[in-house]
């Protein structure tokens, strides 16, 4: 009878010999006499900790097992640990249940990752010179290919080609494109405040030695002795003000950065006009300067002529020869100043500033109409200046609204589930949920000169709005004078240019007769090509006039085309 029931209750403990990290436990059976004999089953090694219920066996001829390696027999009778079987079943299903969680598998797995991460990065290393050498190599080529595939099949260079070449290639409003990503995304963080928070949290506890709470004169555990907890922590904001004033703020800055962009392109079109029109200004002067060194040599060799017959004295041949090579330099001079000019344009272009260019005059711009008044009202209706410091105001509003959130609370709701191996637990699973709230209450009256601060710079965004008004106002002005002059210059040297042609005209007719000799022509021509210089660079003055102006109107022209570039330089 004894021995069936022990081998009954082994069957239902047989589910237990799946578990993990098993140990051996045994059971007494007692007889009538007071002998007993030690049967032997396995167990896991969470179960005994768990059987800590204390009873004692009465009256003789009874099979009472225990679940403990430690057992003592008084007067024939086993005093032991019990374990109902009930709880011995829930013991398992939580043994179970952490072994799914926590199989040793994946946390070799995990701390295999952990440790090659951690090694990758420290031993990464920065090697200087090679970045450096590998950059000066490869930098050049990617000029050279941009180069070619911007000015493909193209002998000469418009204004327009110039402009599209700019907004494409440069490097300030590449910049500009990333700066607007990036305030387009930190807009979006902003927003994620409006969302739940959801992390995922594991933690791993080893006590040594065991914890244990004292009982009177004995002691037991109260939490095994390693521990591993997965926590699934999700919050969310109820009631929080600043959020709100934050997300208002971060969209203005993305408005303030999408405006700024397009500024940048208006001012590198200006850019690019400005030294488009000066390259161009700078060949007709090389030209004026060679007609003037043809008159130059013609007056040498004519006064060496004369040398030679006895006619002149050797200091005039000498005063020739320097005029000539003083010509020459001059010319050189221009020439490298036009090279140098077309390298800073080719920068603005975002090209490499030793490619040769070749630029082609083309149409002229319109120029506006009205009068001062009608160009200072468009100016303060379109500037992009003006239009970002309206957004400023706004957003240094929102932080005084933000710096008042201060005095209201803050409501956040949690919810938590926690899975744990400790075997001390009732539930292996669990849910916690609730209601967070913050108030302040004194901070050292530090929130109050938050909000009186925040006030102040608002007024202080307000007056630099009125700083930048006057001086646009002024920009306009002064960009309409010039235009105005550039105009009248215009006038004046279509004149001087139309008496220095019917001047060289006379004198070619004068030397067909044999009036007068070359020398004399030769100075009158060069006359007229710097007369024809002035008129072309006063015209090209113009042009350079309506560009300031407009842009200073805020209404440079930048869709010339669709563009797209990812931002990203080159390395």
């Amino acid at each position: 009878m004894t021995k069936c029931v022990i081998m009954k209750l082994l069957k239902k403990l047989s589910l237990l010999r799946r578990s993990t990290a098993p140990m051996k436990i045994g059971f007494m059976a007692t007889g009538r006499g007071g002998k007993g004999r030690l049967l032997s089953t396995w167990v896991p090694v969470n179960a005994e900790s768990r059987l800590k219920s204390r009873a004692q066996a009465a009256g003789g001829g009874h099979t009472l097992p225990f679940f403990s390696s430690r057992y003592q027999m008084q007067n024939g009778v086993a005093a032991c640990d019990t374990l109902s079987l009930r709880a011995v079943r829930r013991i398992t299903r939580q043994s179970q249940t952490s072994r799914r969680f926590f199989s040793k598998r994946s946390l070799i797995t995990l701390g295999i990752t952990v440790i090659a991460v951690m090694t990758l990065t420290g031993c990464s290393h920065f090697d200087g010179p090679k970045v450096r050498q590998r950059h000066a190599e490869n930098y050049p080529k990617v000029l050279d290919q941009r180069a070619e595939e911007s000015i493909a099949g193209k002998e000469s260079l418009t204004l327009q080609d110039c402009i599209i070449i700019a907004l494409r290639n440069n490097l300030d409003i590449r910049v500009a494109q990333v700066q607007q990503r990036v305030a387009k995304l930190n807009r979006k963080v902003s927003f994620s405040q409006f969302l739940p928070q959801v992390n995922l949290t594991y933690d791993y506890t080893r006590w040594d030695p065991q914890p244990e709470q004292v009982t009177g004169a004995a002691s037991q555990p109260i939490h095994d002795e390693r521990i591993r907890e997965l926590t699934l922590d999700i919050q969310m904001s109820v009631f929080n003000p600043s959020t709100w004033f934050m997300y208002a703020l971060h969209k203005r800055g993305e408005e303030i950065a999408e405006i700024a962009a397009d500024y940048t392109r208006q001012m590198i079109v200006l850019q690019v006009t400005t030294y488009y029109y000066y390259c161009l200004g700078l060949q007709e002067i090389e030209k004026v300067l060679d007609s003037r060194i043809r008159a130059a040599e013609k007056l040498a060799e004519q006064i060496e002529h004369y040398q030679t017959e006895g006619l002149v004295f050797a200091w005039q041949s000498d005063q020739a020869r320097a005029n000539l090579q003083s010509q020459k330099l001059q010319k050189r001079r221009v020439r490298q100043l036009l090279e140098q000019t077309k390298g800073q344009l080719l920068t603005v272009m975002g090209l490499s500033p030793l490619y040769s260019l070749e630029l082609d005059v083309c149409g002229t711009m319109t120029v506006p109409q009205g009068n001062l008044e009608h160009f200072i009202t468009e100016a303060l209706l379109s500037h992009p200046q003006l239009r970002i410091a309206d957004r400023e105001i706004e957003i240094e509003k929102e932080k005084v609204k933000i710096a008042l959130s201060g005095f209201l609370p803050s409501l956040t709701g949690f919810a938590n589930r926690v899975n744990t191996t400790d075997s001390f637990q009732l539930y292996s699973s669990y849910w916690m949920m609730g209601l967070s709230g913050v108030m302040t209450l004194f901070n050292g009256f530090a929130n109050i000169h938050e909000y009186d601060a925040a006030k102040e710079n608002v007024k202080k965004s307000a007056l630099e709005r009125e700083q930048a008004t006057l001086a646009l106002m002024l920009e306009v002005f002064q960009a309409y004078q010039n235009l105005q002059l550039a105009q009248d210059a215009v006038t004046i040297a279509e004149l001087n240019y139309q008496a220095a042609r019917d001047h060289y005209d006379q004198m070619h007719q004068q030397w067909r007769e044999g009036l007068v000799d070359v020398t004399d022509l030769m100075s009158v021509l060069a006359e007229k090509d710097l007369a024809e210089m002035i008129r072309i660079n006063s015209q090209f003055q113009v042009q350079v006039a309506v560009a300031t102006l407009v842009n200073a109107m805020g209404q440079t022209q930048i869709d010339y085309e669709e563009l797209t570039n990812d931002g990203q330089s080159e390395t």
